[in-house]
């Protein structure tokens, strides 16, 4: 009796941390700290030019495979507790604004572009990089989902934005965006 004891207690001892991990919620891999958020806002703080390739035709903005130059301008407001962006990428433009939202502890920013689509995106450090996940609609209430990285390169002075993104399940061309700062 004491045997088939001990063997039910080693089985629940492996048991239910393997199905904790199993059912354990995915945002929890993309939490950050109020730390994280103001480390993030200092590497995506000031003035940027861009080099976009178009992973897609984007109306208002480019075709698919062409390149443009762009302006991006980040600022800090709030008491440190706000990032808020404006981009001019090809025809278009974006207002985007950043925050730590500590109910679920994520860096979460919403992009809202002149075509009409919006994005967001949760963005998380991990293993030295600055990851993110992103969910939008087109104008044309077409689903965008994606993921990648935003690589910090150059003591903070280049930045690499890429990614795996899709429109209804269609995969897009890799994005490869490149960032230089202009100043602060």
């Amino acid at each position: 009796m004491m045997k088939s004891w001990l063997a039910c207690l080693f089985c629940l001892g492996i048991a239910v941390p393997v199905a904790s991990l199993a059912n354990q919620d995915p945002a929890t891999s993309m939490q950050s700290s109020v730390d994280d958020f103001r480390e993030f806002s200092r590497v995506m703080q000031g003035r940027w030019i861009s080099e976009i390739i178009w992973i897609t035709d984007w109306p208002g903005f480019g075709e698919r495979g062409d390149t443009s130059t762009g302006y991006a301008e980040y600022q800090v407001a709030e008491d440190g507790n706000v990032l808020t962006g404006r981009e001019y990428q090809g025809g278009g433009s974006i207002t985007s604004v950043a925050y730590y939202d500590p109910g679920e502890r994520q860096i979460v920013q919403h992009w809202v572009a002149s075509s009409g689509g919006a994005m967001h995106f949760v963005y998380y450090k991990q293993d030295g990089e600055w990851h993110y996940n992103l969910l939008g609609t087109t104008v044309d209430e077409e689903e965008i989902a994606g993921s990648g990285i935003r690589y910090i390169e150059d003591q903070g002075q280049t930045q690499r934005f890429t990614g795996e993104w899709s429109i209804d399940g269609e995969m897009l061309d890799p994005l490869r965006d490149s960032f230089r700062r202009l100043g602060d």
